[in-house]
C-alpha cells in the first residue's frame, strides 16, 4: 500500500533548529584600552549574559581593531571613544560597512551626538553602570533576535516555494514539487499524478490532493481533474489544452472559472 505525506524543506529547517542549544549567540569584540575597564565589560557580560554572549576578541588601538573586526565579524562591539593611537569614530569611517551593533563607553559625554550619527544601540559613561549596561546589552540582543527572525521568516518563505508531495511506493519515495506536478487526475480511490517527468499512482483520492495543493497554483476544472495552472495553454469547447499537448475536460460549472483565469493570466 503506497503512503503518501506532505513535505516542505520549511519542515527539515524547524527540526534543525530546535537541535540548537541558543541560535542567537552573539559574538562580541571588546575595543577598549582602559584595562580595569576592559574587565568591568568582560565581567558583566558574564554576570548578566554567559549564554548570550562570545567573547571574540579585544583590542586597545585602531591599528589593531579593524583587522580584528574583518576577523571574527561580531555582531556588537563595545568601543571606547579614545584609544591608544585615535578615537573609535576614526576607526568606524575606515569601515565601508558597519553590519554590526555598537555600544560605545567613554568618560567624555561630548561625543555623544558623534555617536549617534554611527547608529550606536547605546552611549555609556564611565564609570559603567551595571544597571544601564545591561539594559544597553539587552537591546543588542533583542535587536539581533529580531533580525534573525526576519532572515528565518524570509528563508522559509523561500522554501514555500520548492514545497513538494511525497509518494511511498513499494520501490521508493518520490518527492515531487508542486511546480513539477502537470495534472492529477482521480482513479477511484487512487490518484494519477502526471509530472513533466514522470508517472505516478498515489493511494489518496483526488479531494485530498485538492485540500493539500495550493488553490493558487491548482484549479479543478473537472469532477476527475486538477490541472496545475501554468501548464493550461488555452481553452476549447469542452477541454483545455496543457502544454505537454494533451487536453483535458472541463465540466460546464467549472468553465468559467477556468475562462477567468486565463483571461487574467493574459
Amino acid at each position: 500500500m503506497q503512503k503518501i505525506a506532505c513535505f516542505t524543506k520549511k519542515n527539515v529547517i524547524f527540526a534543525q533548529n530546535h537541535k540548537q542549544t541558543n541560535e542567537y549567540i552573539m559574538k562580541v569584540v571588546i575595543i577598549e584600552d582602559e584595562l580595569d575597564a576592559r574587565n568591568v565589560i568582560k565581567f558583566l557580560l558574564r554576570q548578566f549574559f554567559q549564554d548570550d554572549i562570545n567573547i571574540v576578541g579585544y583590542s586597545a588601538k585602531v591599528s589593531d581593531s579593524l583587522p580584528l573586526i574583518k576577523k571574527e565579524k561580531p555582531d556588537l562591539i563595545f568601543l571606547d571613544v579614545r584609544l591608544e593611537d585615535g578615537l573609535g569614530l576614526d576607526l568606524l569611517k575606515k569601515i565601508d560597512k558597519i553590519d554590526f551593533q555598537i555600544i560605545f563607553t567613554t568618560a567624555y559625554d561630548n561625543y555623544a551626538i558623534k555617536a549617534i550619527k554611527f547608529a550606536a544601540i547605546d552611549y555609556l559613561l564611565k564609570p559603567i553602570n551595571p544597571e544601564e549596561f545591561k539594559t544597553a546589552v539587552q537591546k543588542a540582543i533583542d535587536k539581533k533576535q529580531e533580525f534573525q527572525e526576519l532572515l528565518k521568516l524570509q528563508e522559509e518563505l523561500d522554501w514555500e516555494s520548492e514545497q513538494a508531495i511525497a509518494v511511498k511506493t513499494a520501490e521508493q519515495t518520490h518527492f515531487i514539487p508542486y511546480k513539477d506536478i502537470i495534472r492529477l487526475e482521480a482513479d477511484g480511490s487512487y490518484t494519477l499524478i502526471v509530472t513533466v517527468s514522470n508517472k505516478i499512482f498515489a493511494s489518496k483520492n483526488l479531494k485530498f490532493f485538492e485540500q493539500t495543493l495550493p488553490d493558487n497554483a491548482f484549479i479543478r476544472t473537472h469532477q476527475s481533474h486538477l490541472v496545475n495552472k501554468k501548464y493550461i495553454n488555452f481553452i476549447k469547447n469542452d477541454f483545455i489544452k496543457l502544454e505537454n499537448g494533451e487536453e483535458i475536460p472541463v465540466s460546464f460549472r467549472k468553465k468559467n472559472a477556468v475562462k477567468n483565469f486565463l483571461n487574467n493570466k493574459n
